[in-house]
C-alpha cells in the first residue's frame, strides 16, 4: 500500500545491523527475550503490564546505551516518514506502532545490506564450496523472532479491527486472543480505522523484501487480505460532512483496493483461492455449546466480493488448478498428492463442489460459450497428471466436472469436450471418405500416443462412485456431434 518508490529512512547517516534490530524486537516482545511464549499470558491486567514494561525498557536502551543510537536515529527517520500514528492512550497501540516501526528499520537495513553485495566470483578449483550468503540472510533463530513479532502485529494491529463476520473473531481463535479483545481500547485515539489501514500499509511495505514477505503471506495472508476488503470495499454508512469527519479517505479505500488485488496476484494462487473461500464463508454456524462462540456469517457485501474475486482467479491462466488445488488443500488434504490425498480423492462431495463451480459462468465472462472456450481444455488437463495421487485427485474431479457439465450445457460440452478428446478416433473413422488413391504412404494420421490419451481419457471420463458405474453422458453428447 505504501509506494514502493517511497525509501522510508533513507536520510539515516549510517546502517545499524540486523543483529541490534533483532535484540530490539526481542526486548519488545517479552522482558525475558522468550518470545511468542508470551502470547499464553491469560489475564488483562497482566498482559497491560507487560506492554508497557516491554516498550518502556525499549526507551530505555534508547536513552542509555550509545551502541544503539544508529538504531534510534534509523527509527526517529522512519517515524518521521511514516505518515500514521504512533502514539496512544491505548497500550496495545503504542506496542503495535512500535512493532511496525522495527519492522521498517529491519526492511530497511536488509534492502541495504543486500543493494551492496558483491558476492566474489566462483573458485574454479574449489567448485564445490557453498556461495557466500547475501548479508540480509536471515537465520531460522532469526526468522521465528520475526514470525513471533509478526504474530502480535497481526494480533494486536489488525485482528481487533475487523468487523463482525470478516474473518474470524479473536475470541474463536485463542484464548490469548480473546484477552486481546478485551484489552483493546477502541474510544482511544486513533480510530480503530486508521490503525487497521496503517498496519496493513506498514505490513505490505514490510513484505516487498521477498524474505519479509515470505514469512508475511505465509501465516497472516487472510487476516491481511481481510483488513484490506474491510477498508476498500465495505460500505459507508453515509457521506462524512467534511474532512474531519472522514476516517479513511476516498483516495485511501482505492489504494487499499489495488493493494488487494495485488496481493491477490502476488501470493500462492491456491492459497489465495483457499482464503477467499473462507473469508466468503457459510451459513451461520450453531453450536450446542453455551460457552463456544458463534462466528457471524460474513456480510453481504464481503460474499459478492470474494465470488468476484474468486471467478477472476478461475479465469486466470491454469485458473481452474488453483481452484482446485485450493479447495482439496484446504480441506485437509495438506499439498495436492500429500499423505492425505488419498481419503480427499476419495471424498466426491468436494468432487461435486468444486464441478458446480467450474461448471456456473462467472459474470465476469462475456458468455457461456467464451467461458467454455477457455476453461473445457484446462479441464481436460486434469485427466493428465502424472503423479499417482495428485493425478487420482485431480482426475475425479474432471470426471464429475465433465458429468456437470454434460448435463447443464451439453451442446456447449460437446463442443469443448467432448469433441477434443474424441478428435484422434474421429481423424481415424474419417480414413474410410479419403480415396485410396489420396492416401500417401507412410502417412501418419494419429500417434500411438494420441490414440492412447484419447481412449483413456474416454475411460476416466466415467466414475466409480458408491459402487455404481455413474457415466459423463457422453452417449447423449456423441449424437449431437455433426456426421
Amino acid at each position: 500500500m505504501a509506494d514502493p518508490r517511497r525509501d522510508p529512512g533513507s536520510g539515516a547517516p549510517e546502517t545499524c545491523g540486523l543483529e541490534q534490530i533483532l535484540e530490539a524486537l526481542k526486548l519488545l516482545l517479552s522482558p525475558g527475550g522468550s518470545g511468542s511464549s508470551s502470547l499464553q499470558i491469560p489475564k488483562r491486567d497482566v498482559l497491560l503490564a507487560t506492554l508497557k514494561s516491554n516498550l518502556s525498557a525499549l526507551e530505555d536502551k534508547f536513552l542509555k546505551e550509545p551502541h544503539w543510537k544508529k538504531l534510534k536515529l534509523l527509527r526517529e527517520d522512519v517515524a518521521s516518514e511514516a505518515g500514521w500514528p504512533q502514539s496512544s492512550a491505548d497500550v496495545t497501540w503504542s506496542f503495535t506502532a512500535q512493532a511496525l516501526l522495527l519492522l521498517l528499520c529491519l526492511k530497511e537495513t536488509m534492502l541495504r545490506l543486500a543493494a551492496g553485495f558483491n558476492p566474489r566470483k566462483a573458485d574454479p578449483r574449489t567448485p564445490e564450496a557453498a556461495p557466500a550468503l547475501s548479508p540480509d540472510t536471515l537465520s531460522i533463530s532469526q526468522q521465528k523472532t520475526v514470525q513471533s513479532v509478526l504474530q502480535f502485529v497481526v494480533t494486536l494491529g489488525v485482528c481487533p479491527y475487523l468487523m463482525p463476520g470478516v474473518g474470524v473473531p479473536l475470541r474463536c481463535r485463542t484464548e490469548f486472543g480473546a484477552v486481546v479483545q478485551d484489552v483493546v481500547c477502541l474510544d482511544a485515539a486513533p480510530d480503530a480505522t486508521r490503525r487497521l489501514y496503517a498496519s496493513c500499509r506498514v505490513l505490505l511495505n514490510v513484505a516487498q523484501h521477498a524474505a519479509l514477505g515470505s514469512l508475511i503471506f505465509c501465516r497472516h495472508f487472510g487476516d491481511i487480505a481481510a483488513g484490506l476488503c474491510q477498508l476498500g470495499f465495505c460500505p459507508t454508512k453515509r457521506k462524512p460532512l467534511n474532512s474531519e469527519e472522514e476516517v479513511i479517505t476516498e483516495e485511501e479505500r482505492a489504494v487499499s483496493r489495488k493493494a488487494l488485488r495485488d496481493v491477490l496476484d502476488q501470493v500462492y494462487q491456491p492459497l489465495a483461492v483457499r482464503e477467499l473461500l473462507f473469508l466468503q464463508g457459510g451459513p451461520p454456524q450453531s453450536s450446542t455449546d453455551m460457552k463456544t462462540p458463534v462466528r457471524c456469517r460474513a456480510p453481504a457485501w464481503l460474499r459478492r466480493l470474494c465470488g468476484q474475486l474468486l471467478s477472476e482467479r478461475l479465469m486466470r491462466p491454469s485458473g481452474v488448478q488453483a481452484v482446485v488445488r485450493g479447495i482439496l488443500e484446504g480441506a485437509g488434504a495438506g499439498a495436492a498428492g500429500g499423505s492425505d490425498a488419498e481419503a480427499t480423492a476419495a471424498d466426491w462431495k468436494k468432487c461435486d463442489l468444486i464441478a458446480k463451480i467450474l461448471a456456473s459462468c462467472p459474470q465476469q465472462s462475456l458468455s457461456p460459450e467464451d467461458y467454455y472456450r477457455d476453461i473445457c481444455p484446462q479441464i481436460l488437463d486434469l485427466f493428465h497428471f502424472q503423479d499417482k495421487l495428485t493425478a487420482r485427485q485431480f482426475q475425479r474431479v474432471a470426471t464429475t466436472t465433465f458429468i456437470t457439465m454434460s448435463r447443464e450445457r451439453p451442446e456447449l460440452a460437446a463442443k469443448y469436450l467432448l469433441r477434443p478428446v474424441l478428435a484422434p478416433l474421429c481423424r481415424c473413422l474419417s480414413t474410410a471418405e479419403i480415396p485410396e488413391s489420396d492416401v500417401v504412404p507412410g502417412t501418419i494420421l494419429v500417434t500411438e500416443e494420441e490414440l492412447s490419451r484419447c481412449v483413456e481419457d474416454i475411460f476416466k471420463s466415467t466414475a466409480q462412485r458408491e459402487g455404481k458405474r455413474k457415466t459423463s453422458g457422453m452417449a447423449e453428447l456423441i449424437q449431437q456431434l455433426p456426421g
